[in-house]
């Protein structure tokens, strides 16, 4: 199917349907002009496929239950998630080394080889308090489409695409959605002993079968782009790498919950409402089940510029009382502060691996920061952490 194929009014109102509960009819369809240049795995995807991948704009007047509406919505169209593990593939050869002659044996245990149902998973389940409102959802297996229509995040959006701007995150911004992250993670904690969801969650015998990957991961970094894994940082790793069989089951032991995986101000934004702000995250294809604090590391490595470094262990125990009041199981501070550690070492080796992997090919201006405030979460953390061997 081409691009127009896909914004017809036939189209678009099966997708309407999906969501809807009255009948629905699709009067009109006006594409409208919209950047992906934000989105990262469409830009690098576009180029390896020949279908239309990424974020369509679409100005959709439909007629429901007797009343006409016009609403800006944006069409995702996903290609399949083993097109984004062979774009990365690709990624990897580009860099050459061990990562190029390790990564093939790797590439569809990355978390990326079922992006395209793993969104579409994320967004159907009932829960969509953190999410852009969801208007369609489409899979078609045989002809390898995947496709959101959801809410247009338009100019109203606060924090939208705000990567480079770390210093707009106030304080409000941030405890509101270190509260409303705790909301989720709480509602979604998986049960005592419950087996985990999806196959491809992070396991120890998942973890100690990908370490070949993440050893070439760290040798990259630490051989490509020496001024952001000096000797020093590089070391760091490694050792948490030399040391992940003894430090994992703690992981595995502890409570998971789905996590959204890739939480930065690259996926996020703030809606002003009647009662203050509503934190709003998408692109959920990297969601997975992890311990809850994991997407709060992320978003701090992000977000903690250094005259806010500061605040980062305020910060996770603010996060930490908040979820502990909802779940009554993180009370033990200590703990806590531990497997904020433990969370941050798998951060490190597996999605920063993977962000500086796509940096050595194609920089991105803002992860020079974000490595730094990385090696600061380690650095305030350290007291917490497991003694590794020099």
């Amino acid at each position: 199917m081409k691009l127009a194929d896909y914004c017809t009014p036939a189209f678009v109102e099966t997708l309407l349907q999906t969501t809807l509960p009255a009948p629905v009819r699709v009067l009109a369809v006006e594409p409208f002009a919209l950047d992906n240049s934000a989105s990262i795995l469409a830009v690098l995807t576009a180029g390896h496929s020949g279908r239309p991948i990424g974020h369509y704009g679409l100005r959709v007047r439909y007629e429901a239950a007797g009343q006409e509406h016009t609403e800006d919505l944006v069409l995702k169209l996903k290609p399949p998630g083993t097109e984004i593990s062979a774009m990365l593939g690709a990624l990897a050869q580009a860099c050459g080394g061990d990562l190029a002659k390790v990564y093939p044996a790797h590439m569809l245990n990355t978390g990326f080889a079922h992006t395209h149902h793993r969104e579409l998973a994320v967004y159907a389940q009932p829960d969509l308090s953190l999410m852009p409102a969801i208007r369609g959802l489409h899979r078609d297996e045989a002809a390898g489409v995947y496709a959101i229509l959801m809410e247009h995040l338009g100019p109203d959006m606060q924090l939208l695409n705000s990567v480079m701007e770390p210093g707009r995150w106030t304080d409000e911004h941030l405890r509101t959605t270190l509260t409303q992250l705790a909301d989720w993670h709480a509602a979604h904690l998986l049960p005592a002993g419950a087996p985990l969801p999806w196959a491809d969650a992070p396991t120890l015998d998942f973890m100690l079968a990908q370490r070949p990957l993440w050893q070439a991961l760290l040798t990259n970094a630490a051989t490509r782009l020496p001024e952001l894994y000096p000797p020093a940082r590089a070391a760091r790793l490694q050792a948490a790498l030399d040391a992940l069989p003894r430090y994992w089951p703690e992981l595995a032991a502890a409570p998971r919950t789905l996590v959204h995986n890739d939480l930065n101000p690259r996926n996020t934004c703030f809606r002003q409402t009647a009662v203050g702000l509503q934190l709003c995250a998408y692109d959920w294809e990297l969601a997975t089940y992890h311990v809850p604090v994991y997407d709060v590391v992320e978003l701090l490595s992000f977000v903690l510029t250094p005259e806010r470094y500061a605040q980062r262990l305020d910060y996770l125990e603010f996060y930490r009382q908040q979820l502990h009041a909802r779940t009554g199981l993180f009370a033990d501070a200590d703990n806590f502060h531990r497997l904020a550690g433990l969370a941050a070492f798998d951060f490190g080796l597996h999605r920063l691996g993977m962000y500086l992997m796509a940096h050595t090919v194609s920089p991105y201006p803002y992860l020079p920061r974000v490595v730094a405030s990385y090696f600061d979460t380690l650095d305030q953390l350290q007291p917490w952490l497991p003694e590794l061997p020099a």
